[in-house]
């Protein structure tokens, strides 16, 4: 590598061939990564504020060693680059973009009402399936706590389609009453599907509704003296009334509204949206944002169209604060046309609405306090405590597992401001390490990985799941003692990277004594390592900083021993015919239906095999040479 450093990044050139339309500006480094996507009514002078000398904000004061190039993408309205700029921001994840949680990890229900017999599941991708979904929901928890009150009170099917259709008797379901047993007994199709109704009712939330149609049959039931029947539906009143306690009367009228707020700093801001439905509060939602770049309601824009891009359940009405004003004409046409129908926008400025926004103020301010404190506050002290030359921003750990040097694998996980990251985490097959050679193991995965910081590709040639690569870590945690530790920096100096990150091993706890008699279990302390220490650090083992790298230490081995059981697996059930060409999974699974083995198949005449799984006499011969006949 050279030892000159890059030229300053040319802003004139670069803004004399941007135009003054709208549209999305996208922001690359020296090593052609993108780091930031925003939107612009006018590109260029949007991208000329990063340059004119006016911005304070300590990245913007860094743009000239950092970038590379920026390029642009012009759109007809502002409103369409909002669009593709939560599209982009979304693909590439940059890393000086707002965080934001994706859809796919946040819990939703599911009913298909076009199936025979409808059941409720949680998912985590909303699909343009027919089914109808609800959600997403704060939490795993509250979604799983939902579901059981469903599954409970409607008496739904709780089995998968494969079981289903599958089954010979009920399950433990049908015998503690909470399911009619659709699978082999013989149920009235219009009742379940009348369950089905109603749970989607309650998961609306229209629980006036639920409840009027319940209290109804519940009356009609008894006048008819099916009183099962009847404390069947009382059963499922008691539950819609357990719900409507628990969700509190915000406002007089059977309204639907989200409310927005705000609260925190430049480096760290707390969105929180407030969900009202029929009036009273069903959840609150929050999201954070890390951007020293965007104007806050540029951040609320793209935190907007995340959150709503999969939504159903629309408000009629989406209350902001007043300083979101410059934005509140441009999030009502981007909405609406989400919602393909019209979305009302508006900034309360007294009564009850001014009051529930103060509600949703408070508890964005809520948010801020307990993210700054439990999350810059630690990594803070993981610098300091740690001795570390930067923050850790983007911290890698390494691990590697194998069995008596068979099936050698490593996993790489990452933690992004402290939280795990698992679209940026990924597993290797050590390929040319052979035996039980951890040290090698390592120096063979790292050189693989540094070559994507080193090489600089191109990034039409980088696939999805190399971008991570792409980006250059600021503390590399190694499962290990000196030995893994100087392996690691082997490969970081053949790389010349020496420098460029922090290199820190962290050695597991072992048991020093065990007294059986008093039946205490003595540990030595978590430690750790570094390239030119000759004795390890050990903090104190009940401090944030040891316990977060001992989490990350853990996670990473968790992942390594769970690829390398599924590579053993694998291994262990290779099937001889997957070697073949030309023999693919479904004449493998006709081959394997009739003869129930690869030794039988292979006792067979080539006619035989030609016959069953469809292919040439040649082919046949083929299959059986291969098979050792």
């Amino acid at each position: 590598m050279s030892s000159n450093p890059p030229p300053k990044f040319d802003h004139e050139a670069a803004l004399s061939k941007i135009p003054h339309d709208p549209g999305v500006y996208i922001m690359k480094d020296t090593r052609d990564q993108v780091i930031y996507v925003g939107k612009a009514k006018n590109l260029h002078k949007r991208v000329s504020q990063y340059f004119s000398g006016h911005d304070d904000r300590a990245f913007v004061s860094q743009l000239g060693d950092l970038l590379g190039r920026i390029d642009v993408i012009i759109t007809t309205t502002e409103r369409e680059a909002l669009i593709l700029e939560a599209g982009l921001i979304k693909n590439y994840r940059p890393r000086f973009n707002v965080i934001l949680k994706d859809d796919k990890d946040m819990p939703q229900l599911r009913i298909d009402m076009r199936e025979e017999w409808p059941r409720v599941e949680i998912v985590r991708r909303r699909r343009k399936d027919g089914a109808h979904y609800f959600g997403p929901y704060p939490s795993g928890q509250a979604c799983r706590t939902t579901l059981a009150v469903l599954n409970r009170h409607f008496m739904l099917r709780t089995c998968r389609e494969a079981v289903f259709k599958n089954r010979v008797r009920p399950c433990l379901q049908y015998e503690i009453h909470r399911c009619p047993g659709p699978c082999v007994l013989q149920c009235n199709h219009e009742e379940y599907l009348q369950h089905c109704r109603d749970a989607e009712l309650f998961l609306s939330g229209k629980f006036d509704t639920l409840r009027q149609s319940l209290t109804q049959r519940m009356m009609d039931a008894s006048e008819a003296l099916a009183f099962e029947q009847a404390a069947s539906y009382r059963d499922q009143l008691r539950a819609v009334e357990t719900v409507c306690e628990s969700q509190k009367i915000v406002q007089k009228s059977p309204v639907n509204q989200d409310f927005w707020a705000c609260d925190g700093t430049p480096e760290l801001r707390a969105f929180v949206v407030m969900l009202v439905r029929g009036g009273r509060l069903q959840h609150l939602q929050a999201y954070e944002a890390r951007d020293n770049l965007s104007a806050i309601e540029d951040i609320l824009c793209q935190i907007m169209v995340h959150h709503y891009q999969t939504f159903e359940n629309f408000p009629s009405e989406i209350l902001i604060d007043p300083m979101f004003a410059p934005v509140a004409e441009l999030l009502t046409t981007t909405l609406g046309d989400l919602a393909q129908r019209k979305i009302t926008v508006t900034m309360p400025q007294r009564g009850i609405k001014s009051e529930l926004m103060a509600t949703a103020y408070a508890n964005a301010h809520q948010q801020f306090v307990q993210r700054r404190t439990s999350e810059e506050a630690l990594l803070e002290r993981v610098q300091k405590s740690m001795h570390l030359t930067r923050y850790p921003h983007r911290i890698e750990c390494y691990d590697i597992s194998n069995m008596q040097g068979e099936q050698i694998v490593a996993a790489m996980v990452v933690f992004i401001e402290g939280r795990l990251d698992t679209s940026r985490c990924r597993t290797f097959k050590v390929n040319t390490t052979s035996g039980q050679d951890d040290f090698g193991s390592l120096n063979e995965v790292l050189s693989r990985r540094l070559r994507y910081l080193i090489q600089n590709p191109d990034e039409n040639d980088i696939r999805p799941y190399e971008r991570s690569f792409c980006e250059m870590p600021d503390l590399l945690l190694i499962d290990g003692g000196h030995g893994q530790v100087h392996a690691v920096c082997d490969a970081v100096k053949s790389a010349g990277m020496l420098g460029a990150f922090d290199i820190v091993g962290i050695g597991k706890a072992r048991v020093q004594s065990d007294s059986y008699a008093q039946k205490t279990v003595e540990h030595s302390p978590e430690r750790l390592y570094y390239p030119d220490e000759p004795e390890p650090l050990i903090l104190d083992q009940s401090c944030d900083e040891i316990l977060l790298m001992a989490h990350i230490r853990d996670e990473t081995h968790a992942r390594a021993i769970g690829f390398h059981r599924k590579k053993r697996d694998d291994a262990r059930l290779h099937n001889k015919l997957d070697d073949i060409d030309g023999i693919g999974p479904k004449r493998k699974a006709r081959l394997m239906q009739k003869y129930g083995s690869t030794r039988e198949i292979a006792r067979q005449n080539p006619e035989n095999i030609a016959k069953t799984a469809g292919v040439s006499l040649d082919m046949a011969r083929k299959i059986l040479e291969w098979l050792g006949q």
